[in-house]
């Protein structure tokens, strides 16, 4: 049986002695599951294995694999994995390289939210490439009673994008990743609770407060943006972050629900010894045995 083991941070978890090739039955499953919802990361060791049709089960145990809008950087065979890279081939990134180096939850900008991301890191460098994580739940308990009172029914407008750095693909490393135009005219706008009771656990947390978050239902433009920004100064804070340092074979589950986390900008890789790829997939929906439960 594998080992739960908590990080000495805010939020995380490490697992040990799982084989994601052949530990995914029911029990397996439901332990992991209730691990993850408890520590809203998980950090799966030891994975080198997992190829990417196995990779695709995992995410199909956890609910609905939702191929991204960046329809160039996903795999050739397995649309639901996205490439996460700074290796460029003709002079561009072959995956997602500095598109996520600001503080977002992913898929909050489509009408259903995500539920869960996962990567799979196939290569490293020595340094750089981490991803940070902040505890959403911690952020949104710590807030006066007062604040809490004022925005838990309030409604956020989300679009594709950073709202810290809106102009997609005029140089910044801090915007989101440029779209086609093809793909810019899939965005719309879309509207989530600022403060999302979790399905599974039923805990309270801040959610969207930075990324695609530009606006706040009935209320004008600059006081929306002003609270959402104190919202995201507050969440980000060193108190509620787990930085992770990716070793060749982890897998790591993030809960877009209750985190935001950002990557860190890395330089472009001159070969081998400092490239960096990652699979990674965005799933939607509560796992299939959580909802069969839930029927019951």
């Amino acid at each position: 049986m594998f080992e739960i083991i908590p990080m000495d941070a805010p939020l995380g978890a490490e697992v040990v002695g799982l084989d994601l090739n052949r530990d995914r039955d029911e029990p397996a499953l439901r332990a992991l599951l209730t691990a993850f919802h408890h520590h809203q990361v998980l950090v799966i060791r030891d994975q080198q294995a997992l190829d990417a049709a196995s990779f695709v089960a995992l995410a199909l145990a956890l609910g609905r694999p939702q191929p991204h809008i960046l329809t160039h950087m996903r795999h050739p065979e397995h649309p639901e994995i996205l490439f996460l890279s700074n290796v460029f081939r003709d002079g561009k990134p072959i995956g997602v390289y500095d598109g996520a180096a600001y503080w977002h939850t992913d898929m909050s900008y489509e009408a259903e939210p995500g539920t869960t991301t996962m990567v799979h890191c196939l290569q490293t460098p020595p340094g750089g490439g981490d991803t940070r994580f902040a505890n959403m739940v911690a952020a949104y308990e710590a807030l006066s009673d007062d604040m809490k009172a004022r925005i838990d029914d309030l409604t956020v407008l989300h679009h594709y994008g950073n709202r810290q750095d809106p102009v997609e693909g005029a140089g910044s490393r801090t915007a989101a990743s440029p779209l086609t135009e093809a793909q810019r005219r899939q965005v719309k706008n879309y509207f989530h609770p600022l403060v999302m009771r979790h399905p599974v656990t039923g805990r309270k947390a801040l959610y969207g407060v930075s990324g695609s978050s530009f606006g706040i239902v009935g209320m004008d433009d600059a006081a929306a943006t002003a609270l959402l920004d104190e919202l995201a100064a507050h969440a980000t804070r060193e108190q509620f972050i787990y930085s992770h340092r990716y070793r060749v074979g982890d897998v790591v589950l993030w809960d877009n629900l209750s985190t935001l986390h950002s990557a860190s900008l890395i330089d472009p890789a001159t070969g081998p010894e400092d490239s960096r790829l990652l699979h990674r997939i965005s799933v939607k929906g509560l796992a299939p045995i959580l909802q069969d439960a839930a029927g019951a």
